[in-house]
């Protein structure tokens, strides 16, 4: 793998592992949330969560969709497995997951 590939490897796990996008992503792993729901469940502003997801939502790990007045975020667990079992640590998505989960509580 080159230098950079590695850099953007390394830098999409810190991402996916920084506190509160992990907590936004196991809230996400159970299907689509609306960004009223994180926001509350993580007592964040609307702003710093897009900012925290805005990283994820470029490299596709994370789709926001607006519909009228509401925004929900979609995690991609296909994406997100790829990444964390091509990483030696998680031997699947559960255990990718279940890690995230652990840091959190």
């Amino acid at each position: 793998m080159s230098d950079d590939a590695t850099n953007e490897s390394e830098k999409i796990l810190e991402s996916l592992f920084e506190p509160d996008n992990a907590e936004i992503l196991v809230e996400l792993k159970d299907g689509p949330k609306l960004l009223s729901f994180l926001t509350k469940k993580i007592a964040i502003s609307k702003e710093e969560l897009d900012e925290k997801l805005s990283y994820l939502i470029e490299k596709g790990f994370v789709s926001k969709n607006e519909k009228n007045d509401d925004i929900s975020y979609l995690l991609d667990t296909e994406k997100l497995s790829k990444v964390l079992e091509n990483d030696d640590n998680f031997k699947n998505i559960d255990d990718g997951l279940a890690k995230l989960d652990s840091f959190l509580n």
